[in-house]
């Protein structure tokens, strides 16, 4: 009786291995195993308005599987190849029928989209990419002034990096100095579908490289900054490759450009401004400029409230500074003159925040996200979403607190004039 337990015993482990061994050979996944030297990583997609009518050009630049990280001097890693077709789809289905590598998307950095296609509206092919699984919601998105194809092969960076390393180190350094806000494909596309804000994205452009540049938004009083967008900053030497300003979009049409110091005050209100330098007059010697490094000293503080006719938005935002130059030699490190620079710093702030906020009123192009304060006023989702918010914010009333607080004084700790 023992022995035929025993025998019952190893019959079931001798099945249970086989099931598992099974398993392990069948569930293992490398059926569909490829090498890299046989796929097409794509890193940027462009997509332009075609010349046929109801297409669209798509440009993807494809990485080269032996020299993707390690380009020797001289050589280009990518490679980039433009078709035409009527959805994005039906473009992959060409793009794998024209090149001996599988192409995949999994690694796409930048969505590069044009001008003028941006213009007309971008829900007729946003869907298909956010619903197949290989468009990472992570992908970064761009608008070019020209067309995505044009700025994908201006391209040129100028130390040795591999392409997809420049987009991810661009968008991160946005950061530093909040003239540009990076913006990944989920991000616009929640925005896209949302009652409460609307969409933005980066804005790029090719130079010309003579050095000249195009104001887009002149400086406020007692400012030493004007206002640029990519294409119009005064460079010369280097990478062609401009990121500065952003696009706002109302519903799925981009309708207007932030200015870099336009983009900068977007970026305190979304609590997103990291540092950067201010440059303003001296106060007491105007011909004179004082740089400060500022920072948020704490989250925006935003409050929507309905009034009798329209919406009133109340704004105060804490800044931090510290001093890094005083050409003028005055003792502004002493308290009753510190004070004259904090107030500077309110001025200008204040009024280039009014400035950009009244520019997004007048494009109907809440990219704040106001409408997400206003929530609260109303009973249920249902009430909020009857009430016609982007028409009432381009009426609202805007009241900006800004209060300024210089913390640190650099290296010196008191200012001794030239003699």
């Amino acid at each position: 009786m023992v022995e035929k337990e025993e025998g019952e015993i190893v019959y079931i482990r001798l099945i249970l291995g086989t099931l598992l061994l099974s398993m392990g050979i069948f569930l293992s996944g490398c059926n569909g195993a490829r090498e890299s030297e046989e796929v097409a990583y794509i890193v940027a997609i462009g997509i332009d308005k075609a010349e046929q009518e109801g297409m669209i050009k798509v440009t993807y630049q494809i990485a080269k599987p032996n020299v993707e990280g390690n380009k020797g001097e001289g050589e280009k890693d990518t490679v980039l190849i433009s078709n035409s077709a009527v959805t994005i789809a039906e473009s992959l289905n060409l793009l794998n029928s024209t090149t001996s590598l599988v192409p995949s998307m999994s690694h796409v950095k930048v969505l590069v989209v044009g001008q003028e296609l941006a213009r007309e509206g971008l829900a007729n092919f946003w869907g298909s990419l956010k619903r197949y699984r290989e468009y990472r919601g992570s992908m970064f998105v761009l608008v070019a002034k020209g067309t995505a194809k044009d700025f994908l092969e201006g391209n040129k960076p100028s130390f040795n990096i591999s392409a997809s390393k420049y987009f991810e180190t661009m968008l991160d350094s946005g950061i530093e100095a909040g003239y540009y806000l990076r913006v990944s494909f989920h991000q616009f596309y929640i925005r896209l579908k949302s009652n409460s804000a609307e969409s933005y994205a980066t804005f790029v452009d090719i130079s010309s490289l003579s050095g000249k540049g195009d104001v887009a938004t002149p400086r406020v009083s007692g400012s030493k900054i004007d206002g640029y967008v990519a294409g119009g900053i005064p460079l010369q030497g280097g990478n062609p490759i401009e990121f500065a300003g952003t696009a706002i979009f109302n519903g799925d049409k981009m309708v207007g450009i932030l200015s870099t110091t336009e983009t900068r005050m977007m970026a305190m209100l979304l609590g997103n401004f990291n540092n950067g330098f201010l440059s303003m007059e001296d106060p007491l010697v105007t011909k004179k400029f004082v740089n400060v490094n500022l920072r948020l000293g704490a989250a925006p503080k935003i409050k929507v409230a309905l009034g009798e006719e329209h919406p009133v938005i109340d704004i105060k935002i804490l800044l931090e500074g510290e001093i890094t130059n005083l050409p003028s030699g005055i003792n502004y490190e002493q308290e009753s003159y510190l004070r004259l620079l904090e107030e500077q710093v309110n001025q200008v702030c204040h009024e280039e925040m009014a400035n950009m906020i009244q520019h997004t009123q007048e494009l109907k192009s809440d990219v704040i996200g106001f409408g997400y304060y206003v929530r609260p006023e109303f009973t249920n989702y249902q009430d909020f979403l009857q009430y016609p918010w982007f028409e009432e914010y381009s009426q609202a009333k805007v009241n900006i607190t800004i209060d300024t607080k210089i913390r640190r004084t650099g290296l010196m700790i008191r200012t001794y004039p030239v003699k």
